[in-house]
């Protein structure tokens, strides 16, 4: 579809528009349905799910749910075709798809005695309990229809990888809501906040990341995170002995690097590793040495599950 067609298309489109939003979304929407599917309609579809999801958010998510329900029919075709976008390097075409259905996440209704989650982790129920009740209270706990796990985490990386971590962060917060307990997104909204200058924000988002690490490798990030903070500030004593522990559970050259960087600065030895010493500093920080006991708990927990099932 060329640009001279896309734009009579649009042009009939707004003829019909009488400025009532449930009467403009409806006409956006038989338009949507008319496309769908279209290989060359790409660009219309962009443009109407935009305008959809603006009528939408200026409703404040009273439209009529059949919109949304067909929006969301759309989301999973639409992800993937970001996805395929972000192949391609065509990143500003496949970053406009991501934030129309972030926005499309963030707008769809939901009543007042319900909330939104979408945990992907095994620590849903017991970190659950200790890091959300008090907020949610009595409300019900439901699952977003659109996954927005995997939208909203690709398009907060995509838009620190293009240089506006700022517009990350209001993405990967709400990403966090929806499942407080994984390193995976915690570790990204930690990027954004290093990226924006906000390092005690990193500093505490990568130490509760660190808290529900499962695996070395996130033990590894989360000290490797911890230790880059500590530098920024100039605490190079800590930083040292944080990359240390990063090392020990997962060796990477980003880390070994960082300690070079600060014995040439600084001329302080970081050629050793004291146990004693960084399990004592690191309860006097009260950082974890070594997965949770709370996390620990649930892999023994699931572990028994599993041998159950077999």
């Amino acid at each position: 579809m060329s640009e001279e067609e896309l734009q009579k298309i649009i042009k009939q489109i707004e003829s019909e528009l009488n400025s009532d939003p449930e009467h403009d979304a409806e006409i956006w929407n038989k338009w949507g349905e008319q496309y769908r599917g279209d290989p060359n309609a790409a660009a219309l579809m962009n443009e109407i799910a935009q305008r959809l999801t603006a009528i939408i958010l200026e409703q404040e998510g009273d439209l009529p749910e059949k919109i949304f329900a067909d929006m969301v029919e759309t989301a999973d075709d639409d992800y993937a075709e970001a996805c395929e976008l972000i192949e391609e390097k065509q990143y500003e075409d496949a970053l406009n798809k991501l934030l129309v259905l972030s926005e499309l996440i963030r707008a769809y209704p939901l009543s007042e005695d319900a909330v939104w989650m979408d945990f992907t982790s095994y620590l849903e129920s017991l970190v659950f309990q200790d890091y959300y009740s008090k907020q949610i209270g009595d409300r019900e706990i439901r699952r977003h229809p659109m996954h927005p796990g995997q939208i909203l985490y690709t398009c907060g990386h995509l838009l620190i990888e293009m240089g506006r971590p700022e517009e990350a962060l209001d993405v990967l917060n709400l990403l966090c809501s929806f499942d407080p307990v994984c390193p995976k997104y915690l570790f990204e909204l930690s990027e954004a906040y290093k990226r924006t200058g906000q390092l005690q924000d990193a500093y505490n988002t990568s130490a509760w990341a660190l808290s529900c690490a499962a695996d070395r490798k996130e033990l590894a990030r989360g000290y490797r995170d911890l230790a880059y903070c500590l530098t920024e500030n100039g605490d190079y004593e800590d930083a040292i002995l944080l990359y240390h522990l990063s090392q020990r559970f997962h060796a990477t050259r980003q880390a070994e690097a960082e300690l070079v960087w600060i014995k040439k600065k600084t001329g302080l030895t970081v050629d050793s590793f004291n146990e004693q010493a960084i399990q004592q500093r690191c309860e006097e920080l009260n950082i974890p040495v070594g997965i949770s006991e709370t996390v620990r708990m649930n892999i023994d927990f699931l572990n028994t599950i599993s041998d159950m099932k077999e």
